[in-house]
């Protein structure tokens, strides 16, 4: 990221004020008006001043914060609280579950909605599409996190749909997929006219933006495979994108993780770095440092530290009283690792070695067109490793080798989990599809003994949107808790 774009970011909402100012500014003459013209500071509201605020606001959210750290990282059991430890225990707060949902509907969707506009505006079909691919992913995370949500009505507030009705997961997740389609072909990536700036995903490659629309499709379209009542022919789908790769290209190796690499700079460094500098309340799971260390799994030294005190690798179990948790002691169990908390740590939104793992579930499924099951599997968990710089051993893929049946089909998704470590939402939405890793609930968990199934939709959308709030509730047939099931779970 350049100095100019890192100002951007500084001072988003600065200049975003200073635009509507000099908007509603009259000229009294000619002259005023060129004395007083800042030729450093923006007339009009451009696209590339929305974008770092509207990817970065989203990426924050899903890595690090109450959401990422807690709800994801610790439901998945690849954190544990060693204080504060209610919300291991899934008490989980209003505040928690309420933030996550007026993060993503206040400060990331409406800046996609305002990049797109300013795309129409200026025919610029790129920014449209990054849009477009910005809001699929978010929503992708909402309907995950949630179940029934607002999609075809939601942000359009100064259109006058004050309360949106909530569509199904189903549909949701179904005109994710056309509006995917319609990004990667609404792409221009050789018209120089059509550049875009203020990407700080891609830094304005169009190519990339085209592999994460793609690559997201299948992560979608894998959920939905084996959901016999989907809204759309998904193996058709899947077949198109796997079927076309210079049309619609997927990522295709490490180095082309999708991922929004921050910065050593006050506001633009990892959330998780920002949280460690006042805090210090998470460890690594229990479950994951037995499993990693039953497998000798290289992995380990990089998701967890050794504890300050000397010895081994030391994970404290889920939902443990503060008590029994403050009595494992600080400095005698395993911090995240090092690479995960600093300040440049990346913040992943889809791995390489999670698509490998995709097709490979694809292909035990019956798609041809994904490759062999064995292969994919076995690239996954070598790519797994390159992604930390790490050789895995012959001796590793040995004892690891693919199994026939249920057994392979549960291994894999082991090894997606171990994959997938940091990204706890996508982690637990995958241990509630599937079912794998065989995790427990929390020591003590006040949720009945079942392993949160979705966030409680916020108090807001009851005293706001009764009416399309109560329907939702109804045509998902359960009630505003933690135990309801979403329909890709089902």
């Amino acid at each position: 990221m350049n100095n100019s774009m890192k100002s951007i970011l500084h001072s988003f909402r600065y200049k975003i004020l200073t635009v509507a100012m000099l908007l509603s500014v009259s000229a009294c003459t000619e002259k005023f008006d060129e004395i007083n013209t800042n030729p450093n500071a923006p007339s009009t509201a451009t696209a590339d001043l929305f974008l770092p605020h509207g990817i970065q606001s989203a990426v924050d959210a899903y890595w690090g914060g109450s959401l990422g750290m807690d709800i994801g990282n610790l439901i998945s059991q690849y954190w544990a609280r060693i204080q504060y430890t209610d919300i291991d225990q899934y008490s989980i707060s209003s505040d928690v579950y309420s933030g996550a949902w007026q993060t993503f509907h206040i400060e990331a969707l409406p800046d996609y909605q305002r990049i797109y506009k300013l795309g129409v505006e200026n025919k610029n079909p790129n920014y449209q599409a990054v849009a477009m691919i910005m809001r699929s992913w978010v929503f992708s995370l909402l309907t995950d996190i949630y179940g029934d949500i607002p999609y075809t009505q939601s942000v359009q507030g100064l259109e006058g749909v004050l309360q949106p009705k909530y569509d199904t997961q189903k549909e949701v997740y179904a005109g994710i997929i056309k509006e995917l389609k319609a990004a990667n072909d609404m792409i221009d990536a050789t018209d120089k006219t059509k550049a875009i700036a203020g990407d700080i995903l891609f830094a304005n490659d169009m190519n990339k933006w085209k592999k994460f629309a793609n690559s997201l499709s299948l992560r979608l379209l894998n959920r939905m495979l084996s959901k016999t009542d989907a809204s759309m022919d998904v193996k058709t789908e899947i077949n198109r994108i796997l079927g076309d790769p210079v049309k619609y290209p997927v990522i295709g190796s490490v180095a082309e993780t999708i991922q929004l690499n921050y910065l050593d700079a006050t506001n633009n460094n990892n959330p998780i770095n920002q949280n460690r500098k006042s805090r210090d309340d998470h460890r690594v799971s229990a479950t994951l440092v037995n499993k990693l260390a039953a497998l000798k799994d290289a992995r380990l030294a990089v998701y967890a530290d050794k504890p300050a005190d000397g010895g081994d690798y030391k994970g404290v179990p889920n939902g443990l009283s503060n008590a029994d948790a403050n009595s494992l002691g600080l400095s005698k169990t395993s911090k995240v690792g090092a690479f995960f908390v600093a300040a440049t740590a990346p913040g992943v939104i889809l791995s390489y070695a999670e698509l490998l793992f995709i097709k490979a579930e694809m292909a035990y499924k019956g798609i041809t067109a994904a490759g062999t099951f064995a292969t994919n599997y076995t690239n996954g968990i070598t790519a797994s490793h390159t992604q930390y710089k790490l050789t895995v051993g012959a001796d590793y893929l040995a004892a690891n080798a693919p199994k026939s049946g249920e057994d392979g089909y549960k291994q894999l998704m082991e090894q997606k989990w171990i994959a997938m470590f940091g990204q706890g939402i996508e982690a637990w939405t995958e241990f509630r599809r599937t079912g794998y890793p065989e995790l427990k609930p929390s020591v003590i968990n006040v949720n009945a003994g079942v392993i949160p199934t979705r966030l409680p939709y916020p108090g807001s959308e009851e005293s706001l949107n009764f009416t399309n709030f109560s329907a939702a509730l109804k045509q998902q047939g359960g009630a505003n808790d933690m135990k309801l099931k979403l329909w890709i779970a089902k």
